[in-house]
């Protein structure tokens, strides 16, 4: 079994687990909209390697868009993931109330003279994303800092 689903070179993102521990509905339950939004975000966030031609070695990092943030709408997620406009933007809203991503509307007209009115930009906020990550990391600091006060808090004899 392990060797037929080795031969079918399946691809794509691989979310991380604790991500549905750390990214909720605010019934506690994991919120699997939401966690799949983000992974797709930090996806196209994620540099593409360019590498020489010649030697094959790296010699920098490119973005996969074209603008200085991620231009996407509802509809086009709702197409992708099969979901309503409404389910996406609730859960947009949701990672935005988490401090995971910052939505940005702007009016960008083109080279056509056409204006193309309040698309969305989105942005991500590392910090976050690393704590919904690695959450032992922030509670280990959180914890050395209540040691430290603990210590400084003690009188002195």
């Amino acid at each position: 079994m392990v060797d037929a689903i080795g031969k079918l070179d399946l691809s794509g993102n691989v979310t991380p687990q604790i991500w549905y521990k750390t990214i909720t509905k605010k019934t506690g339950k994991s919120y699997m909209l939401a966690i799949t939004l983000l992974w797709d975000i930090v996806y196209w966030y994620k540099p593409t390697i360019v590498r020489d031609e010649m030697s094959g070695q790296v010699i920098g990092w490119r973005k996969k868009f074209k603008g200085d943030l991620l231009q996407k709408t509802c509809q086009q997620y709702a197409d992708l993931f099969g979901e309503s406009k409404r389910s996406v933007k609730a859960a947009l809203d949701r990672l935005e109330d988490l401090g995971a991503i910052k939505k940005e509307f702007r009016d960008v007209e083109c080279e056509n003279g056409i204006t193309l009115y309040n698309l969305m930009y989105i942005s991500i906020n590392e910090d976050v994303i690393a704590k919904l990550t690695y959450p032992e990391k922030e509670e280990q600091s959180a914890l050395m800092g209540r040691i430290i006060l603990i210590s400084w808090s003690d009188p002195v004899f």
